[in-house]
């Protein structure tokens, strides 16, 4: 009886671990694609570099608890690890508290007030990274960002940017690409590929293309 027993419960067990396991494999499991993910935040990583001009520096990283996001946790992950090849980069996270809201997410938006917050604190540091998308200012908070470090910012649309580009508050933006067709290939297979129809680069130089809806009077 004891043997019957025990064998039961294993089989149960067993049974439940599986159903478990498809679960998280069909349901839980994050569906995405990990290698252009770790590619976007190579180019972060690029780009951080590239604003700071040299090879020791401080950054304020702006960003959620990625294990709640596994794009950003992918992209995370390739940024710091980038970062590290690129120089000595003393990064500070700067983790918003979400409250559960569905309004955060990679490249959704950023408050106002909490970007103001972060660069008053932060005025010393060299780049600012935003994974979080960028921040819509009102006329006072512009005025209170007189000194500020360089500021890279991931979007998911170009909303808000032709006017930070404009007033010179965003240095650097990764932005979901909004243009097309996209160049490359119609099938990408590497990340760089992926990337190219995915994401578009924006800077100085190139900023003037992006849409003006939000352009600064």
């Amino acid at each position: 009886m004891r043997k019957k027993l025990i064998t039961g419960t294993v089989s149960a067990l067993a049974i439940a671990g599986a159903a478990a396991w498809i679960y998280y494999q069909q349901y839980r499991a994050p569906k995405i694609n990990v290698p252009l993910y770790h590619h976007v935040g190579e180019v972060m990583a690029d780009q951080v570099a590239k604003l700071a001009g040299k090879k020791q520096a401080k950054v304020v990283v702006i960003t959620l608890p990625p294990r709640d996001f596994p794009e950003l946790d992918a992209e995370y992950a390739a940024f710091t690890k980038k970062l590290g090849q690129l120089g000595d980069f003393k990064i500070h996270e700067d983790l918003v508290d979400t409250k559960d809201q569905p309004k955060y997410g990679l490249g959704m938006g950023l408050s106002g007030r909490h970007f103001v917050r972060t660069v008053k604190k932060r005025e010393d540091y060299d780049v600012i990274v935003s994974f979080i998308g960028a921040p819509k200012l009102d006329d006072e908070q512009v005025k209170e960002l007189a000194k500020m470090p360089k500021f890279l910012v991931q979007a998911r649309a170009p909303d808000h940017l032709y006017k930070l580009f404009e007033k010179k508050l965003v240095h650097a933006a990764v932005i979901s690409r909004f243009t097309f067709p996209a160049p490359g290939p119609l099938s990408p297979k590497t990340p760089e590929e992926w990337f190219e129809k995915r994401f578009q680069v924006f800077a100085a130089d190139n900023a003037s293309t992006i849409p003006k809806g939000d352009k600064a009077e």
